[in-house]
């Protein structure tokens, strides 16, 4: 929640500094929210056992946040993209050897998910059947943050939790197409789809020498509401 309100002072206080200057220049200057649906494209490996890939199947769908803030000059435009995936994950399981010590114990996984990606994005906008209504395609260039927290809880002969998290840092590409329709002199409201590619070759596990991948790709899909000066 802090880095939302972050940038939502951000997009409010970019939006008030050239609203002034948007009058005598030919630029359109924009701040938007978007919500969406997301899904992680990557396969869940068929070597995973009960219950973990049934833990890792429910973090393939997600929350996303995205805010943006730039400004147009006619067709073209330049801005700050901030997307956000969040999924939590939690099964309970009977009769399963979690720890690979031989014995089949019953307990709780509990995952919580975070993918954060920031960047700079180009746009090129196009009317589409009228001036009030456009469709617009997007690229964002930047850095993607990766964050899983795992929770696993053993509750059988010899019963005990551990935690452990994974982290690592990516620079990837963000490919996007949206339509906006203009409803009220400055407000537009419309419909956005992605593509975020995620291929972890190496992350970091907390307190540990080890490292794990993971391909966390995946397509947002939702509704966005634009403010423009």
């Amino acid at each position: 929640m802090k880095h939302f309100n972050a940038i939502l002072i951000a997009i409010v206080l970019l939006t008030a500094e050239t609203s002034i200057k948007a009058q005598t220049r030919n630029f359109t200057f924009f701040g938007s929210y978007n919500r969406s649906f997301g899904h992680l494209t990557g396969k869940v490996s068929s070597d995973l056992q009960y219950p973990v890939y049934d833990e890792v199947e429910k973090l393939t769908s997600g929350d996303v946040n995205q805010f943006e803030a730039g400004s147009f000059y006619k067709s073209f435009g330049l801005g700050f993209i901030y997307n956000t995936y969040t999924a939590d994950a939690t099964t309970s399981y009977d009769s399963a050897d979690v720890n690979s010590d031989s014995y089949l114990e019953n307990g709780i996984l509990n995952d919580n998910l975070k993918l954060r990606f920031i960047g700079l994005e180009l746009l090129y906008k196009r009317p589409l059947f009228s001036s009030r209504f456009d469709i617009c395609w997007k690229i964002g260039l930047g850095m993607q943050s990766y964050n899983l927290e795992n929770y696993t809880q053993i509750m059988g002969t010899y019963p005990y939790d551990y935690s452990r998290t994974a982290s690592g840092n990516i620079f990837t590409t963000l490919l996007g197409m949206e339509t906006n329709y203009l409803v009220w002199k400055m407000i537009s409201i419309g419909a956005e789809i992605s593509y975020l590619p995620g291929n972890y070759k190496e992350l970091k596990i907390e307190n540990s020498d080890f490292t794990t991948s993971d391909n966390v790709s995946r397509f947002n899909a939702g509704l966005k509401i634009t403010v423009k000066l």
